[in-house]
């Protein structure tokens, strides 16, 4: 090919192909079209190699070198050049219509996808919105939602594919809880996308950030119930004693299948913090039946719960944290107990607790959004709003390992 060239200096030049740039753009592999698609999106009028490479990726490297041959062959590109140790090598390129290539390759414009983000997050944000007050809602999901819709908004450099993909994988997070779904992060894979590795390491990284996965029932290993006290569980035949240790794990699955408890509780206990749960199991007063809560809890733990307490009806004691969260999880545990008309209440995290504790743990900005939502509830229990609207006036909350 006759090459046009303009010489900068004795040892650098800025190559391009002869005529006008072309109107089409030749068949490209796959590989080279996703690459150039994430070459041209910067709109950047020139390109330094090093960038270029960069965006390749080690394990592209001669996809990009040919990709950026054809490119000064077909006219796409003029490339500045040095010459060193004999050879002319590359170190830029400088873009000869570069929206006609972006038009070509489906890369809209700068004003074209802050358009099309603004929409996406108008969109997820109206969407989140709407999930408050419905039937079955919980409120500190919901909340979590509406937090990660805002996150997004706060990433402007995340690109628009990347901001589809999140968007979409928090509606696949909340059909999966919604649907009380339980399973494996390949299993929510599976979910949210075509296939088991649909979601990829860092949007895995960003969906820890915002949510406790464990709870909404996406797993690494096998999920257990941790209890205490003085019956045995039966699974037919076969027995086991909780007396034998001072409190015992056994996977959700397992207690699923149990047949019955012997004998019933007087009572079924739940303490949310871990630390708590040891100091009381190792002291238990006759006829509780004591549970680990493990924060909010997962659908999966939740309907384990519910399926032994429907072996063993019993009122409910649940003792949380003295924070918004706490409250929270008391009231998602203590709607299943209303739903089968049995009583409960929430037990040493009240107005005296919270008073006592030498914590003073500034709300956050979670805290104060969750709290008005659920001050609004009709079936928040009367010792949980005196403490709800205790916390908003002063401003602060208490761990419950101050004092249980």
């Amino acid at each position: 090919m006759q090459w046009l060239d303009t010489w900068i200096r004795r040892d650098l030049r800025e190559r391009r192909a002869p005529g006008e740039p072309p109107r089409a753009l030749g068949l490209l592999e796959p590989a080279q079209r996703d690459l150039l698609a994430r070459w041209v999106r910067k709109d950047h009028p020139s390109r330094t190699r090093q960038a270029l490479l960069r965006e390749a990726g080690a394990a592209d490297i001669e996809c990009a070198e040919a990709l950026c041959d054809r490119l000064l062959r077909e006219g796409w590109i003029s490339r500045r050049e040095r010459l060193s140790g004999g050879s002319w090598q590359w170190q830029s390129v400088l873009w000869r219509d570069l929206p006609a290539l972006k038009r070509l390759l489906g890369v809209g414009s700068r004003a074209e996808r802050d358009a099309a983000r603004e929409r996406l997050l108008e969109q997820a944000t109206a969407w989140a919105a709407a999930r408050h007050g419905a039937d079955g809602a919980d409120a500190g999901f919901d909340l979590e939602l509406e937090q990660a819709v805002g996150g997004l908004r706060e990433e402007p450099s995340l690109r628009v594919e990347a901001l589809e993909t999140r968007v979409q994988l928090l509606r696949a997070l909340a059909a999966w809880r919604d649907a009380r779904t339980s399973g494996s992060r390949r299993d929510f894979a599976l979910h949210a996308g075509a296939h088991t590795k649909s979601v990829g390491a860092a949007d895995w990284k960003w969906l820890e950030r915002g949510f406790d996965l464990e709870r909404l029932g996406i797993r690494g290993f096998a999920p257990l119930m941790w209890l205490s006290g003085e019956a045995t569980l039966c699974w037919g035949a076969r027995r086991l004693d909780l007396r034998c240790a001072g409190f015992v794990g056994i996977a959700l699955d397992d207690l699923a299948r149990a047949t019955a408890i012997d004998p019933p509780p007087a009572n079924w206990w739940l303490i949310e913090n871990r630390a708590s749960f040891e100091r009381q199991a190792a002291a238990l007063p006759g006829g509780h039946l004591l549970a680990w809560l493990p924060g909010r809890p997962s659908s999966q733990w939740l309907d384990t719960l519910c399926r032994l307490s429907d072996l063993a009806p019993a009122p409910l004691l649940v003792s949380a944290d003295a924070d918004p969260a706490g409250m929270d999880i008391a009231l998602t545990v203590g709607r299943e107990w209303e739903r089968r008309r049995m009583a409960w209440s929430p037990h040493r995290m009240g107005l005296a607790e919270w008073s006592q504790a030498a914590q003073h743990w500034p709300l956050n900005d979670y805290d104060r959004a969750l709290l008005p939502r659920l001050l609004q509830r009709d079936d928040l229990p009367e010792s949980l709003r005196a403490l709800g609207e205790l916390m908003l006036r002063e401003g602060r909350k208490a761990e419950q390992e101050a004092w249980l």
